[in-house]
């Protein structure tokens, strides 16, 4: 089965880089990085021993 292209689509698509970022969106962003896992730290011990168990 065929999917219609369609060209209007396809110029929607290859303009997703076509905006700017304001300099306080940019510290909201930077704002996200704590530094630390949001799940768990991969430094513990028991965190390694589970990985390697499911290997």
């Amino acid at each position: 089965m065929m999917i219609p292209t369609h060209e209007e689509r396809m110029q929607e698509n290859f303009n997703v880089f076509d905006f700017v970022l304001t300099d306080e969106e940019m510290k909201q962003i930077e704002a996200l990085d704590t530094g630390k896992s949001l799940f768990f730290s991969h430094y513990l011990p028991e965190t390694v021993e589970w990985f390697m168990s499911i290997v």
